[in-house]
């Protein structure tokens, strides 16, 4: 005290200047550590120990292996520690007839030649054989030269025996693929045992059409048991099995099963279509357009066919008129741009991918008949039919699916940012403390007409702010559960909304049914969400306007509202008059620390709705906005309800 006493005015202002960069330092730091940590390293070190394939660096030109992925192991079969051990390890298990080949390799490596890729064989630690396809990627210090290789590993051993296993499939078997037709069987649904067969299933399996009489179509399958269960089925099925001829060898078919009754006898057709060649399944395919179009018009999946040439909706089953919302006439007469809100010229180019067979799987935002946009999840892939080349679209609804994966990803980012935020706020609010401590007794020495006694009001002003966004800070750490009371809703709202909304040009309306359920809610909390969700709206209105408030009593049932329970919610919706959020931000704008407003301040920090979105979450509730440029924006939240006590309006 009495230190403070003597100092003079320039050094308790050099004094200030000290703290006051301490605490930009702190904020700056907060920032950056939420930032950097959490969506840096740990975020590529899960990718690299998630990839299925080793990722390697190795040390030019010594050989020393620098790191190995965890999947080495799965790939080679040595541990990443045989590889560290030993420089030019790999050359140690190199398949003898590999060795040289993979020696020249490295010489090139030295002489500036980087292969992208090649495969080779190598022992694994129990002395099985094993194929290798690498892909590499020089590393070059500054003045050019070679210093590191680094790449990925992957084991094709299964492929190449798969290719190996196709390739000798063709050369036993080509003449017969040349003049297949199609393998039919009739066969007893109740035994299982092959009634008839035509001369084509006999030239196919080997037999003679009398042998095969005498067994079952198990026994000429490599998975019976998949064979009795279609057999059985009491619907038309198309399966994908392997069927195994009178030599044993075995051989992928494509079989397609329906029924008839013959003399009260219920018989299978058994139709069985060698899909060795795809190209073969193809024409087979163009030859029984008639079994597609049952397929097509009964899947219950949404079907399109599309002319990729002009984008025009050729067909449409039924699942897809009810989906959509149209009839199969109109949409015949629509553009595939009709339905999706992507140009005609990227969904030109993405039709075109799928026809090259570039990509068959792909994300769109469909539009349906009345407007509303969907997250759909396509299959597309090339077809002929009557002889025109047409994409077949297999649309699956994912927006319920996409809507749960972002609350969860929400929810992992609240959780991220409360253990970071739980332990710096509380350590922040200890040096604002000695901060304001040393601010207060500096103006107890000043006299009110100092000049720097102002200085002191703005500082003492700024520290107050700062110790206002710990406190949002610490909403999100752990602890600080909702304190809940019973509250009428109506009462709440409007005491809540006037209190906030006193002096501004903003009024507010209101529509509650004669009846509402009571809320079991933290009071001072809910308080904090309505603060914010009132200040957002009068941001977005500067000149002024009206905002709505609604609610109602409403009973979810499961999976209706992402991450909410089945039973009884009161809904309340704050609707602006404001200019709206763009598309591209409404997925963020619950995220901490996302804003678009300047930074440096209170307003700009980008708590706000993070912190309703995590006090309504702590609430077993749900927080979720609508926004439209120009049509400004409505946020809805649903919070559990206590349906054995209501109120009416006007209590």
């Amino acid at each position: 005290m009495t230190n403070m006493k003597t100092m003079k005015k320039e050094q308790l202002m050099a004094e200030l200047e000290v703290m006051e960069k301490r605490v930009s330092e702190l904020e700056a730091k907060l920032g950056e550590t939420g930032e950097t940590i959490f969506r840096g390293a740990d975020k590529y070190r899960k990718l690299l120990e998630s990839l299925g394939d080793a990722v390697f660096l190795f040390r030019v030109p010594d050989g020393v292996c620098e790191y190995f992925s965890p999947s080495v192991t799965e790939v080679f079969g040595y541990t990443a520690e045989d590889f560290y051990r030993k420089p030019f390890f790999l050359m140690d298990i190199i398949h003898p007839d590999y060795f040289d080949y993979c020696k020249e390799k490295w010489q090139e490596l030295l002489e500036g030649a980087v292969a992208r890729s090649y495969e080779y064989k190598i022992i694994d630690p129990k002395g099985k054989e094993r194929w290798i396809s690498q892909s590499n990627r020089g590393i070059t210090d500054q003045k050019g030269r070679l210093v590191a290789l680094e790449g990925l590993c992957r084991d094709i051993t299964a492929s190449r025996q798969t290719e190996a296993t196709l390739k000798e499939s063709e050369r036993k078997y080509r003449h017969i693929f040349e003049v297949l037709g199609e393998a039919v069987f009739l066969v007893d649904r109740k035994t299982g045992y092959i009634l008839d067969a035509n001369r084509t299933a006999a030239e196919l399996y080997g037999f003679s059409v009398a042998e095969m009489l005498g067994n079952r179509l198990a026994d000429i399958s490599a998975e019976p048991d998949k064979t009795v269960l279609a057999l059985k089925s009491a619907t038309k099925q198309t399966l994908q099995l392997h069927h195994r001829k009178k030599d044993g060898s075995l051989f992928p078919v494509e079989a397609t099963v329906s029924y008839f009754t013959q003399k009260y006898r219920k018989v299978a057709i058994v139709a069985i279509r060698d899909i060795t060649e795809r190209e073969h399944a193809e024409e087979a395919l163009r030859e029984s357009e008639a079994r597609y179009r049952r397929l097509f018009e009964e899947n219950v999946a949404p079907m399109l066919l599309i002319n990729p040439d002009t984008g025009r909706i050729v067909d449409a089953n039924p699942a897809a008129c009810r989906f959509y919302d149209y009839s199969k006439e109109i949409l015949r007469l629509k553009m595939i741009d009709d339905i999706s809100i992507l140009s005609r010229e990227q969904i030109l180019r993405d039709m075109e991918r799928a026809r090259k067979r570039e990509c068959g799987h792909f994300y769109f935002l469909n539009r349906l008949a009345n407007g509303e946009v969907r997250d759909v999840e396509a299959y597309i892939g090339p077809i002929e039919i009557g002889g025109e080349q047409l994409l077949s679209f297999l649309v699956h609804d994912i927006t319920d699916r996409k809507r749960m994966e972002e609350e969860l990803v929400k929810a992992q980012k609240l959780e991220s940012v409360g253990i970071l935020a739980g332990g710096i706020a509380h350590d922040f609010n200890n040096l604002l403390a000695a901060i304001l401590g040393n601010v207060s007794l500096a103006k107890l020495n000043l006299p009110s007409d100092d000049p720097a006694y102002e200085k002191m009001n703005q500082a003492e002003k700024s520290c107050l702010q700062a110790k206002e966004l710990t406190s949002r800070l610490i909403t999100f750490s752990k602890g600080g559960g909702p304190l809940r009371k019973k509250v009428m809703v109506a009462p709440f709202l409007q005491d809540t909304v006037a209190f906030f909304l006193s002096g501004s040009n903003v009024r507010c309306e209101f529509e509650f049914p004669d009846f509402l359920w009571a809320l079991e809610i933290d009071v001072g909390q809910m308080q904090q969400v309505v603060r914010h969700l009132i200040v957002n709206a009068q941001e977005a209105m500067p000149e002024g306007g009206t905002i709505l408030v609604c609610a109602d009593n409403v009973h979810l049932s499961s999976e209706e509202v992402p991450s909410l329970k089945e039973g009884s919610y009161v809904r309340i919706s704050f609707k602006d008059q404001g200019v709206g959020i763009p598309r591209e931000y409404q997925s963020r704008v619950f995220d901490p620390y996302f804003t678009t407003k300047p930074m440096g301040n209170i307003k700009g920090a980008g708590l706000g709705l993070a912190i309703c979105y995590s006090i309504i979450k702590k609430h077993e509730g749900h927080l979720t906005l609508s926004s439209k440029l120009g049509a400004g924006t409505t946020f809805t939240l649903y919070l559990p309800a206590s349906p054995d006590v209501s109120a009416s309006f006007s209590q």
